[in-house]
């Protein structure tokens, strides 16, 4: 163990594109490393932009117990195995049906989730590259998606590259002021309730779990993970991060796909 962080009580990690491999699994050597971190008495919880309905399989794998979930990039806290929520702030049903009517005059595929569902119009290819990316199960409502009166965890807008951008281009000026705006990846953008983040949610399970940012270390490697790379007291960034986030975070680790946070930590931690 690297002695400058025997101070180092709790780790955050991202799950798809840091913790995650491509397939949508985690290594045998990973959650061996985690279980020994755990062993050690430090806390571990995962940030993840997804849904309790696909986070759920990543935790069970990592048989850590009834850890607590960030879930939504900050939008919702909930244990793994009791499914209690200790936090949660949905997005207004206003700004919903604002975004729903900009999606179909521009043809936009933007999903929504409530109550654990992830609810789309129809199947697309946005839709099928999402449930291949994290095992999820769409429902296909057709417009009876756009008469929904339940406010939603989060929204979420798949495109290519360029599509996104031009997504946040137009949603920016008509509706900044009402939600966040945050990519999760490249193509995949986060529409979640004004001033959620995944740092702000973990800051609040520190609080609850009476331990100081400054004896926490977060894992990440996209825009939504920002916030908690920054608010911690130590950060690291995947090798596969972007330069934004590699030039927020402390350290960079190996690939995930190369299992390089478990890496990083078995070498400083353990």
């Amino acid at each position: 163990m690297n002695p400058s962080f025997s101070h180092i009580k709790m780790v955050a990690i991202d799950c798809d594109e840091t913790l995650v491999r491509s397939d949508n699994t985690v290594s045998d050597y990973t959650v061996d490393v985690l279980q020994r971190l755990q062993k050690k008495g430090v806390a571990i919880t995962i940030a993840t932009g997804r849904m309790y309905q696909t986070a759920k399989p990543i935790g069970m794998a990592l048989q850590l117990g009834n850890v607590p979930m960030i879930l939504f990039s900050g939008g919702l806290i909930q244990e793994l195995e009791t499914r209690r929520k200790l936090f949660e702030q949905t997005v207004s049903i206003q700004a919903v049906h604002r975004i729903f009517d900009l999606a179909k005059q521009h043809n936009w595929h933007i999903q929504s989730y409530v109550d654990d569902r992830l609810l789309c119009h129809h199947k697309t290819w946005q839709s099928d590259l999402y449930e291949a990316q994290t095992g999820a199960k769409a429902e296909f409502l057709e417009d009876d998606l756009y008469r929904l009166t339940a406010e939603p965890n989060k929204l979420i807008a798949i495109d290519t590259v360029e599509g996104i951008d031009k997504i946040i281009d137009t949603l920016t000026p008509l509706v900044g002021d009402v939600v966040t705006l945050v990519r999760s990846q490249s193509d995949f953008l986060e529409i979640i309730a004004p001033n959620v983040s995944k740092g702000r949610a973990l800051a609040q399970l520190a609080l609850d779990s009476h331990i100081g940012l400054e004896n926490i270390i977060s894992f990440g490697n996209a825009e939504n993970d920002i916030s908690m790379l920054s608010k911690t007291g130590y950060s690291v960034a995947v090798e596969n991060a972007t330069d934004h986030v590699k030039s927020v975070a402390h350290a960079i680790c190996g690939h995930h796909n190369e299992d390089g946070v478990a890496r990083w930590i078995e070498k400083n931690l353990l």
